[in-house]
């Protein structure tokens, strides 16, 4: 008998998105845990101890996200009975059927997260973990390839090198937990993308803007991808005017105040807040690659506090 998949939010805040997340994985019949604990064990101390600080994030930010990989293993230290199990971030929303087509979408990697295709050669080196399928074994491993980066002068130069792309481009990011699945999933075989298209169903990237796996692979409305719900069920929408069952939306930044509208079904609501919301990012966007362009040194090109052990 196959078990049902454990849906895992690491959220030490009760917040309104962990509420819609609650409730979205209730409709959708999916188990949900909530790890709220802070201790995340020895191993977490010790990646403190190397950490390099390479991102325009807040380095409390980065550390935080980084946390959560080590929170889990202290969880499964004590549960070995979630041999595999899904990350989720509480911004998320989920659908009916998205346990039974992540498994079948994962097959048998330890890990499947996910990542966009760009088509002009930037290749930010990041796989995302909002929507991620993990076995127990993939996550211990994941850890050991974390620590030994941060650790090791070779492993450091590579994370130099992926932040330094970021501050030429003047974009903001650099590196981070993504940075590091990236690295991982390539190395190990895992690079498989959870939110391609499989047989008609979707999970989403990112709602903001019509891109997923593919530039554009999907119709936009507003500042977000165009929704159409079909039986209950969200759907975004091909180029072509394809239907695509969607069984999971990540609400990223500021998309998160679309998240209550999306559940109940509001989607022209979506799309006005949306528009306004991808007017605000640009400007903020645009603003920040101004001031990077006009404080970088001649000849650097390395984020404030990157430095760190050599």
């Amino acid at each position: 008998m196959t078990h049902s998949l454990a849906f895992i939010v690491v959220e030490d805040r009760q917040n309104k998105p962990l509420l819609l997340c609650r409730e979205s994985a209730a409709r959708a019949e999916e188990p949900l845990i909530v790890l709220s604990g802070t201790d995340a064990g020895p191993g977490y101390e010790r990646l403190c101890r190397t950490y390099v600080h390479l991102s325009s994030n807040p380095p409390e930010f980065e550390k935080i996200c980084f946390r959560r990989y080590f929170l889990l293993s202290e969880y499964l230290r004590a549960h070995p009975e979630h041999r595999e199990f899904v990350l989720i971030d509480s911004d998320v929303l989920l659908f009916r059927g998205i346990g039974a087509h992540i498994r079948r979408v994962a097959g048998k990697a330890d890990f499947s997260g996910s990542y966009m295709r760009t088509n002009d050669g930037w290749d930010p080196c990041q796989i995302s973990p909002h929507v991620s399928y993990w076995t127990a074994a993939g996550l211990q491993q994941f850890i050991a390839f974390l620590l030994n980066t941060y650790a090791s002068p070779s492993g450091r130069r590579k994370l130099r090198a992926i932040a330094a792309r970021f501050a030429a481009r003047g974009v903001r990011g650099g590196v981070s937990d993504m940075t590091l699945l990236h690295l991982w999933a390539h190395a190990s075989g895992n690079a498989a993308p959870i939110n391609r298209v499989f047989g008609g169903r979707v999970i989403d990237h990112n709602i903001n803007g019509g891109h997923n796996l593919l530039v554009n692979e999907f119709q936009g409305r507003g500042g977000a991808k165009r929704l159409v719900f079909v039986g209950g069920q969200p759907c975004v929408v091909t180029p072509s005017g394809e239907l695509v069952n969607v069984l999971a939306l990540h609400f990223q930044g500021s998309a998160k105040i679309a998240m209550a509208h999306v559940l109940h079904g509001r989607v022209h609501t979506v799309a006005l807040l949306t528009a306004a919301l991808r007017l605000a990012r640009r400007a903020k966007n645009w603003a920040f690659g101004m001031r990077r362009l006009a404080q970088r040194p001649a000849g650097g090109t390395r984020f404030a506090g990157a430095a760190g052990p050599k």
